[in-house]
């Protein structure tokens, strides 16, 4: 681990992020972020939450690099005929946490650089916390190991992993009929591992934005756009992934004072995604559609299936650089073709062996 950064600075002291970025010159990057992570030490989330401070000193980067931040619909008619240039890049944010709202957009007001929020609507009207990702954090978090019988009294669930006890955890919560009554069950079970949910509700640590919220966001310069309304894609069902977007429009046109019509940008929740659906958001009226696959996007990459650079709290400024330069995808792609060669010398010896 202490050589990847050792080897990245040498790559670009010797000018190969620099030569990286002209090779991939025309290339769109899109960076991707989720939340800010608002339940104190130790941090929780890699991918999912990074630190305000981290998020803070990662748009400065940007800036002391000399990238040039640019909106998402911009970025999108710039790809589709030719004209990005070296330096942009695209700043997207998921799913709409309060930490978005408490300390994203005031760094990126700073800065004047324009972002796209994808919004998912049903955790936002209904405001409630996000139950996958606290039930996560409850099984991550528990006291080990945790008093199964009394978690579960009606089932029988012999030496979970934290993935199951997570599961199982949200299942059970999502299995209540009211708003109190998952609250209870949610309190009842941090309770019984250890966890103090109260302080959890103060912070607002697993809550989306408030609708007043995501309207002072949005007046404030935040592109707010689609990522369905209950974060699902639903097996991949097209009828079900059109009433999705339906929904999330007029919700998010409600908020906004907006045409639903004019929200036309997408990101698959999850990143999920298959191409037989493109036909889906192009009747739908979507005019882009970004993933979680992690690369560049060259000219001629379908508007269905865009690539980003995911973010996270763990990545060092040095692996961001590459990143973002392009040498890391250069030298993945290096790596790939290395291997289908050595590959096909193995094969051929062996023929001819045999």
């Amino acid at each position: 681990m202490v050589l990847k950064p050792l080897f990245l600075r040498l790559a670009k002291g010797l000018g190969l992020f620099a030569l990286s970025r002209m090779l991939t010159r025309g290339q769109l990057r899109i960076l991707c972020y989720h939340g800010i992570w608002l339940g104190g030490e130790p941090h929780y989330g890699d991918c999912l939450f990074m630190s305000a401070d981290r998020f803070r000193k990662r748009m400065a980067l940007l800036a002391r690099c000399g990238y040039r931040v640019i909106p998402l619909r911009q970025a999108c008619d710039d790809l589709a005929n030719r004209r990005v240039r070296t330096r942009d890049v695209v700043i997207t944010i998921d799913d709409g946490w309060v930490g978005t709202y408490l300390h994203m957009l005031p760094v990126l007001e700073q800065h004047g650089y324009p972002a796209s929020l994808y919004l998912t609507t049903r955790d936002v009207v209904d405001q409630e916390p996000v139950i996958y990702v606290l039930a996560t954090f409850l099984a991550s978090r528990a006291i080990h190991p945790p008093d199964l019988r009394r978690l579960f009294p009606d089932q029988t669930l012999p030496h979970p992993s934290t993935q199951q006890l997570s599961r199982a955890i949200a299942a059970r919560i999502r299995s209540q009929p009211t708003a109190e009554a998952r609250r209870a069950e949610t309190l009842r079970i941090a309770d019984l591992l250890g966890i103090d949910l109260d302080n959890l509700e103060a912070r607002r640590v697993f809550m989306l934005m408030k609708p007043g919220e995501v309207r002072d966001a949005h007046e404030r310069g935040l592109d707010i756009q689609l990522h369905t309304h209950s974060h699902r894609m639903h097996g991949f069902n097209p009828d079900r992934l059109r009433q999705e977007l339906e929904r999330n429009r007029d919700v998010l046109g409600q908020i906004l004072g907006k045409a639903p019509a004019q929200l036309n940008h997408f990101c698959y929740p999850s990143g999920l995604y298959r191409p037989e659906l493109f036909p889906v958001l192009a009747s739908s009226g979507i005019q882009s559609a970004t993933t979680t696959e992690f690369g560049l996007n060259p000219p001629g990459t379908s508007p269905y299936a865009l690539k980003r650079i995911l973010d996270n709290e763990s990545l060092s400024d040095i692996e961001f650089e590459a990143r973002l330069s392009g040498f890391w995808s250069l030298l993945s792609a290096l790596r790939s073709r290395l291997g289908q060669i050595v590959r096909t010398v193995g094969a051929l010896k062996r023929d001819t062996i045999a």
